[in-house]
Parts: structure tokens; sequence; C-alpha cells
């Protein structure tokens, strides 16, 4: 744990929420560990796996450049020990067309840092969306 800074799990996943919301990235990535592992939807059927700091502070570069205003309402926050379940509303615009799409993540935090992340939302449907605008 890091001194000053959010501490129990429910603080640390806010914290890391709220610093995606304002575009943030290095510090969402402060309050995960070196090696955290996380799952995101892909175009294939069993997802795709970040592994690292690395591999995920370029998986969120590409989202901040694709929804540069993206920001996500946290609608249900449950805390089972080191567990976190998040239900939230990602809204973002899009070719001036304002979108809101639910999600699920689910957290585990350790010693204050984000170890392992599992997001759920509609990658098809993104895609589409993509798809039709033509960007």
């Amino acid at each position: 744990m890091v001194e000053g800074r959010a501490s129990t799990p429910a603080e640390v996943v806010r914290a890391s929420i709220a610093a995606l919301n304002r575009g943030d990235i290095e510090a969402a990535l402060h309050y995960c560990a070196d090696d955290i592992v996380v799952w995101v939807p892909s175009p294939q059927l069993d997802g795709q796996e970040i592994r690292g700091k690395q591999q995920l502070r370029a998986l969120l570069e590409a989202s901040e450049a694709q929804w540069p205003d993206m920001w996500s309402a946290v609608k249900t926050l449950v805390v089972d020990g080191d567990h976190v379940a998040v239900e939230l509303v990602a809204v973002a615009t899009h070719n001036g067309q304002r979108i809101a799409q639910p999600m699920a993540a689910f957290y585990t935090v350790r010693e204050g840092v984000i170890v392992r992340q599992s997001c759920y939302f509609d990658l098809a449907a993104l895609i589409e969306l993509v798809r039709q605008t033509g960007s």
C-alpha cells in the first residue's frame, strides 16, 4: 500500500474510475499492480487478457483516443473482502452521437492496488456503431 491514497478495495476502485473519468491514465495506473491482469471482450469469443501496466496503458490510451470524452457512472458497487463488483453506465460521443452502454466490472484489490479486473460490455454493438458511422 502507498501512503496518502485510497486503501480499502471500494476506495481504490472508485479512485481508479474517477481518474479514468478525468482522462488521467497515469493516475488510474497508480492504483494498479505492476503485474495486473485485465480481461476484456474482444472479437474472439474467449476475450483478451491484458498483462501488466504497460499493456494496460496501451489499451487505455487507445480507448481514450477512440472515445476522448468517455466517462462512467457507477450505479452499484458491492464489496466482498478483496473483491469489488461494479455496475456502470459508460457514456461517450461518437461522430456527434451521444451513446450510453451498460457495463460490469469485477476487481480484486490487494494491499491497496488492483491486481485483477474483468470488464463486460457489448463489444459487438460498439463495433457495429463504428462500422455504420465509418470511423
